[in-house]
């Protein structure tokens, strides 16, 4: 290799130098033109995120909206995530939550029930449907669902403390109505 560079002339060093040079500048221009573009697609690429909207984005932001209290926007993201995705039990089960919270009962029933109809365990919806039927009133119906949902999830807490209160609230009823002598509390 020495021998080599030894025998090249002084023109012959510069023109190999000159064209090193050259092919390093193209590389540099390639690589800055790469990365100029990298970049020019990270900036855009959420301004064109609309275009493959998914379940997932739909469902944010409906949670987005619940929390700041905007129900019937937060629904109508829920409604965009499950025509996106039909079934997505969890926002089935979010739907379910805005139209009990708008007073719409039985379209609320309805969507837990589409809830626990996709996922039979998930004992988030069998609550919800509890919520629902005490705010009806159908105390022994509600006793169902949260006994359901303590049947999936033995530690959950306020489905075990919704069971017993309804629990009570259809025991006494029965006993009212069974004995003709009511013990007086004095």
């Amino acid at each position: 290799m020495r021998e080599y560079a030894e025998a090249l002339s002084l023109q012959e060093i510069d023109q190999i130098s000159a064209e090193g040079r050259k092919t390093n500048c193209r590389s540099r221009y390639v690589s800055l033109a790469l990365v100029s573009l990298a970049l020019i697609w990270a900036f855009t690429s959420p301004a064109c995120a609309g275009e493959e909207e998914t379940s997932i984005d739909w469902f944010m932001n409906g949670f987005n909206l619940y929390n700041q209290g905007k129900y019937n926007e937060s629904l109508e993201a829920y409604n965009r995530a499950i025509e996106l995705d039909p079934n997505d039990f969890e926002a089935w089960n979010n739907k379910g939550i805005d139209e009990g919270l708008l007073g719409r009962y039985d379209e609320a029933l309805q969507s837990f029930e589409n809830a626990v109809a996709l996922n039979e365990s998930y004992a988030e919806a069998w609550y919800n449907m509890g919520v629902i039927y005490d705010l009806k009133g159908y105390y022994y119906t509600a006793v169902q669902a949260y006994k359901r949902a303590t049947q999936i999830n033995p530690s959950y807490q306020k489905a075990l403390v919704r069971r017993n209160i309804d629990t009570d609230i259809v025991m006494s009823r029965s006993l009212s109505c069974a004995c003709r002598d009511q013990i007086v509390m004095v």
